[in-house]
């Protein structure tokens, strides 16, 4: 898609964590850091949410067990598309799992209606 579309993401701020109890270090850290709307295998039009993932657990994890990314359109969730394996633009899939003490940057992808605006939420699971 050629046309520029402007992306909106509401989060109460631009890095979400889960901490422990106490003054712990933030153990699933999240910042979204770019989005744009894409084709991907030649026929899925998708908005790619671009991130960096922290994990600072103490053992490995995966991002999209300890986070849950949504977009919307229109106020209604888009479905999620995961090329599980595959990187994109450097980035790799939300299923892939990531080291103790790690920073990865990491995309999600949710398949688009039409070229409306869209809305991302980000949630600790």
């Amino acid at each position: 898609m050629k046309k520029i579309v402007k992306i909106f993401a509401i989060m109460v701020a631009t890095m979400l964590v889960l901490t422990a109890c106490g003054n712990s270090t933030p153990k699933h850290i999240l910042e979204i850091t770019n989005q744009e709307f894409a084709t991907v295998h030649d026929d899925y039009k998708v908005v790619c949410i671009y991130t960096t993932y922290t994990n600072n657990s103490g053992e490995t994890a995966m991002p999209a067990d300890w986070k849950d990314v949504m977009a919307f359109q229109n106020g209604v969730e888009l479905s999620p598309i995961v090329f599980t394996g595959e990187e994109y633009n450097g980035y790799i899939p939300c299923d892939t799992n990531v080291q103790d003490g790690t920073t990865a940057n990491v995309v999600w992808m949710f398949q688009v209606n039409d070229e409306s605006e869209v809305t991302v939420e980000v949630k600790d699971l």
